[in-house]
Parts: C-alpha cells; structure tokens; sequence
C-alpha cells in the first residue's frame, strides 16, 4: 500500500473536545497503517500526540500561495472558519471537509458563506452522522457527502481500568464543552431531588467553557460543593480513569451531531442516560445498544 500524508486542519489547537478526539484518533490510526500525519493550526496551545508533524500556519502564506505551501498530499479541514485561508486560491490537492457540527449563529453563518464562495473547491464532504449531514445540507445545499461516524480508541478506553475518581454511588459522569445549551444546569438542578433517593450521589462535570463560572455559581448557591464537582479541562490519561470510576455517563444537552463522550463512554463499558435528541437515538439504533 503506497503510503500517503495527510494534514489535519482547525483554527487552534486543541480545538473543542470532539474535534481533538477526532483528530487525533484519525492521526493514530493512519500513523499505525504506515501514513504520515500532521495537524496544522495558527496557534497551539499544546503540541500534537507523539509521531505527529505540527504545522504552524500563516494566514498571509495560505492567501498569497495556498494549499500549495503545504507539503501533504490530502487537506484536510474540520472547521468552517478556516476554509477562507485554504481555499481562497484554488487548490490543485483533494480537499476533505470534515463537518462536526455549527453550535451557534457565527458557526452557521461561516459555514453558509464559505460554502457559498468555496463549496466546488472542496474534494470531498464528511458528515459525523445523518443529523450532521442533514444540518449541512440545510445550511450549504447538496454536499455528496458521506457518513463515518465518530470513533474511540478501545486499546485505550476499555473496561477493567481503575478507578480512582469515585466519589460517590451513584457515580455520575458528565464530560463536554461547557456551553448554554449543553443544559448542564440541568443535570445540577436535578441533584436535590436525586440526593433524596440517593443520599450518596455524586455528579462529575468534565470541561470548561464559557459558562463554567456560572455553573460553579449555581452549584455554590445550592450548597451542592459535596456532591458536584467541576474539574475544568483534563488530559486523556484521567478522563479515561474517570469513566472508569462512573456508574453511568449522563447528558441533557439540547444540541448534538455525535457527541464522542458517549462512544468513550460506551468503550469503558458504561450505561448512558441521554435527553431525546436525534442524534442520541442515532447512536442508539446505529450502536444497537
């Protein structure tokens, strides 16, 4: 098999909680098939996982020359935003746009007009899943794209690993960008009345995000310091430990493509209680869970 390289494209890294995953399970898995694989951003806040190129982009390099200053044979972008500087002089390298989802007005109107200006630049359109495909569609007319859902590594999140960060029974578990309509102040709203039936609960939020103040408010004006705890951003090595130490991964979140909490969830072997959302019985009917 002729060995290929790829580079993999956000505006910073780490991006959001799904797009790094992704990303980076994308770089392990064609690092282990013998590809090269690079992530390219204009900031860094950390470097890449090991055996992976990092890539500092220049916005001025990227108008003026375009994907031809980039030494990878396959461009490969997962945000909306950074099509204007890839794109902007037509690219003669397949360009694969990898769509997660536009969580809020800015994210839908960038992709609505890079669409627009850049669609019959891009090579190749991947949706995270059928609702990512329909919102896309909704948003940048017919794209051809195709499905692959979001995925974890089972070699690192598994059952049987320990678990050090149980803290109460019920242990409950929640990991995501912490925005308003994750609904996050539901699942804090609900621990009274969960803390009558089960005095021992304990609820783990996972993230950080713009409305981690707030929630760190409303948990202190509910005395509810005991039995929630706010972790803030945590690397990979601890969050597979604090699945493992859960008894079930909760989310009431309004908005969802395929959210990747709920696959590594699942490979940690743990049960979920999810809102009723499309996306959430897609990944019930397609898990066959």
């Amino acid at each position: 098999m002729k060995s290929i390289s790829v580079i993999f494209i956000v505006a910073k890294y780490p991006a959001t909680y799904g797009h790094t995953s992704v990303i980076n399970n994308l770089c392990h898995g064609l690092n282990e098939l013998g590809h090269k694989t690079a992530i390219g951003a204009f900031s860094f806040d950390s470097d890449p996982p090991k055996g992976v190129e990092k890539v500092i982009l220049k916005k001025n390099e990227l108008l003026r020359s375009g994907v031809a200053s980039l030494e990878y044979d396959i461009i490969h972008p997962h945000q909306a935003q950074v099509l204007y500087y890839l794109l902007f002089k037509k690219p003669e390298k397949p360009i694969v746009f990898h769509y997660h989802a536009a969580s809020n007005i800015i994210q839908e109107l960038n992709l609505k007009s890079s669409m627009k200006l850049f669609k019959k630049r891009i090579s190749k359109f991947i949706s995270v899943s059928k609702k990512a495909s329909h919102h896309l569609e909704e948003w940048a007319g017919k794209c051809d794209d195709v499905v692959i859902y979001n995925g974890v590594d089972t070699k690192f999140f598994h059952p049987g690993l320990e678990q050090p960060y149980r803290k109460g029974s019920p242990q409950l578990l929640f990991v995501s960008v912490l925005r308003r309509y994750k609904k996050t102040v539901d699942l804090i709203n609900a621990m009274p009345e969960l803390l009558k039936m089960y005095p021992k609960a304990h609820l783990q939020i996972v993230g950080n995000g713009e409305d981690f103040s707030r929630l760190q408010n409303i948990i202190k004006e509910k005395n509810l310091e005991k039995n929630i705890e706010m972790t803030g951003r945590i690397d990979d090595e601890e969050l597979r430990l604090r699945y493992a130490s859960c008894d079930m991964y909760v989310s009431a979140s309004t908005n969802e493509h395929c959210p990747v909490p709920t696959f590594e969830a699942m490979a940690c072997g743990k049960p979920l209680v999810l809102s009723e959302l499309e996306s959430h019985m897609e990944i019930i009917n397609v898990s066959k869970a």
